[in-house]
This record gives C-alpha cells, sequence and structure tokens, in this order.
C-alpha cells in the first residue's frame, strides 16, 4: 500500500518519499560475493596485515595499562562521591581536574600506540568515559 498526499478538497496521487530508483548502489549479490571472495583468501590479508604491526614496547605498554587502571579508579571514586549528598561541588571539583589530567595523559599515551591496536581501543574508550564525566561535572549535570 502507498500512502499519497492528500489534501482537503482535491486528490493527489503523487507518492510520498523519495524514488529509490535513481539512488541504487551495488546490488546485495554485488556486495556479498565481495566479501565472499576476501573470506576465501584470509591467509594474504593477515599476512600483510601482520607484517605491518610493529611489537608495542613493554614500558609503553605497562604505563597505558596502569594509566587506564588509575583513571577507571578515578571513575569510580567520583561515582561514589557522586552518590554521597555530603559531598558540595566545590568537593567534587578535585576529581574533575584529575580526571581531566588522566585524560590529557590517555590521549597522548594513546597516539603513541599504532592505529587499529586493542590497547589504543581501550585507551581510547577510558578517556572519553573520563572526558564525558569531567565535562558533566564542569557544565553542572551533577549540581542539585
Amino acid at each position: 500500500m502507498k500512502i499519497t498526499a492528500i489534501t482537503p478538497g482535491q486528490q493527489d496521487v503523487s507518492p510520498i518519499g523519495k524514488s529509490f530508483a535513481s539512488t541504487r548502489g551495488p546490488s546485495f549479490q554485488d556486495v556479498l560475493a565481495n566479501e565472499m571472495a576476501v573470506a576465501k583468501n584470509p591467509a594474504t590479508s593477515s599476512i600483510a596485515a601482520t607484517a605491518t604491526i610493529a611489537p608495542i614496547p613493554a614500558e609503553l605498554r605497562l604505563d597505558s595499562l596502569s594509566l587506564a587502571e588509575n583513571t577507571i579508579s578515578t571513575l569510580e571514586k567520583f561515582g561514589d562521591a557522586l552518590a554521597n549528598p555530603s559531598f558540595s561541588a566545590q568537593d567534587l571539583e578535585p576529581f574533575a581536574a584529575a580526571l581531566e589530567d588522566e585524560t590529557a595523559a590517555l590521549v597522548s599515551l594513546k597516539n603513541q600506540l599504532p592505529e587499529g591496536n586493542s590497547l589504543s581501543s581501550l585507551m581510547e574508550r577510558v578517556a572519553t568515559a573520563s572526558y564525558v564525566e569531567a565535562a558533566k561535572l564542569r557544565r553542572g549535570d551533577y549540581h542539585a
């Protein structure tokens, strides 16, 4: 059933919406065939990807994990402080400052890691959570 635009006293039978005939992309069969072709030769693509990935220095890996763990700990302490009604906005300020400092350090360490690395992804997610919580406190989301 097609919905048509109807105005009072006049019927317009033109369909509402866009016509998809002119904006068609590749067919599902084409996309599926492409993906199947890539899936048949995973060895060649994984060898090329493995050859370009350099090992991460142990010190950088440990520093990154340690900082991520400390930031998560700060976020947990911040959450506990938010749950305590006796804390005022001034009492929460040190948490925001610590989260902002840790976010900057996380981003700095993340930029030293190779793209697509799982540790880099973890650092980005922790930095995002840290930044968002500090920003929410700064703009007043947590004030009663």
